[in-house]
């Protein structure tokens, strides 16, 4: 049951990266600029980190199955769109669409998760689950480029689209919520608004925020929509070449959650640490990628890119940090609140680099220089992001001993 889900994720995750090696492709297709190219990115994210609070709810009030399929739904209609799209507006309701759906797939994985497995292995799950969505991104780089090169825009799209009705199909038929067939409704006679103010409150469930907002926002940033136009401009790399570095970023990710949930779940009192250490080893990448001019060598280049990578696997802690921190019939909206981090980074830090790449080039910059120095607004989110890690390291998994009080 719990793989039927993953291959829902693994599904979306792919739909979330497909741009990866798409986005000049998408230039030349909608006559877009850096900015243009980065809106498609950034409206699928608006959407998906919107969403995530009111889907942490409906996981806990109505199970995961029905969200599940609307989010199958609303990705297989995107991609079909997308596919077949030729003006700019159409294709941003494409990716809309798809950022839609997305959001549905991760915390309702997490509560099948929840439904299925003893508490003790949760972090392994979640960090399998991640693992498995890392297999998506894979396949949205060189395969999905292989597939673009000889296929073409509409039959590589429409394909993903079809696919995706397909497992829906499947899930719909052969999905159970939990070992009963069924979930109860979580019922406490806690008011929503309540729920949702003790879980911000914790301080741990900030921590968690916070350590998807350094650590994934900083990934998804990257393997998104930046990484392909700053390897090919700032680092000299034809496209087939940016492709392949894109995959060792994921990579990276694949291998690191894996191994990231087995600590988890073995040795909980070493999450906080690893977050704290990923965190720091992935902004010294960045700031290798901003202040080096100048293309690096592929032997230095690789090892960069694999770490950040790393550290996005690192990322997939902050849904176990989070559960441990909350009562049980918080964890839903506990986990939309940490899911929230990373894309809310994404989204912004996205936008920034387009604007500041098309702005730089404007006043005459290289589009190399422009580039690199566009990343700087990845790089201060990063270390404000670490910052706050640090701050709130002493709650990290920690549920306080009674409810907070409100702030007078």
């Amino acid at each position: 049951m719990w793989g039927l889900g993953a291959l829902c994720y693994l599904t979306a995750l792919f739909h979330r990266m497909s741009l990866s090696v798409a986005g000049l492709t998408a230039q030349q297709r909608f006559s877009v600029d850096a900015t243009g190219l980065a809106v498609f990115s950034v409206v699928q994210l608006v959407l998906y980190a919107l969403l995530q609070v009111p889907v942490g709810v409906a996981a806990d009030r109505f199970g995961p199955r029905r969200l599940l399929l609307t989010g199958m739904a609303l990705m297989a209609a995107g991609s079909t769109i997308f596919a077949v799209a030729t003006a700019y507006p159409l294709a941003i309701t494409g990716r809309a669409l798809i950022g839609a759906g997305d959001a549905f797939l991760f915390v309702n994985v997490l509560r099948l998760a929840h439904n299925w497995f003893p508490g003790r292995r949760y972090a392994l799950v979640a960090a399998l689950t991640g693992m498995v969505g890392g297999v998506g991104q894979l396949i949205a780089t060189a395969p999905l480029a292989a597939l673009l090169t000889g296929f073409g825009w509409t039959t590589a799209f429409l394909a993903a689209g079809v696919v995706t009705a397909e497992l829906l199909a499947i899930v719909a038929v052969l999905l159970r919520e939990s070992p009963s067939g069924s979930v109860a409704p979580v019922v406490t006679g806690e008011p929503l608004r309540e729920s949702l103010r003790q879980a911000w409150r914790n301080r741990g469930t900030r921590h968690a925020m916070w350590t998807h907002f350094t650590l994934m926002g900083t990934f998804v940033s990257f393997t998104a929509v930046l990484g392909q136009p700053y390897l090919v401009s700032a680092q000299g790399r034809t496209p087939g070449s940016a492709s392949a570095l894109l995959s060792v970023v994921v990579i990276g990710f694949v291998l690191v959650s894996a191994i990231a949930g087995q600590v988890g779940s073995r040795r909980p009192e070493l999450r906080a640490r690893l977050v704290a250490v990923s965190a720091s080893v992935s902004a010294v990448c960045w700031i290798m990628l901003v202040a080096v001019p100048g293309p690096l060598p592929r032997v230095v280049l690789a090892p960069v890119l694999f770490l950040m990578g790393a550290a996005g696997g690192v990322s997939m802690l902050a849904f176990d940090l989070a559960r441990t921190s909350n009562h049980g019939h918080r964890a839903g909206i506990a986990s939309g609140v940490a899911n929230m981090g990373g894309f809310c980074f994404a989204v912004v830090a996205e936008l920034g680099v387009g604007i500041l790449v098309d702005t730089l080039v404007a006043h005459g910059l290289p589009s190399a220089e422009a580039h690199r120095l566009a990343f700087g607004v990845v790089l201060v989110m990063a270390l404000a992001g670490t910052f706050r890690l640090f701050s709130l390291h002493n709650h990290a998994g920690v549920r306080p001993q009674r409810e907070l009080e409100p702030v007078a």
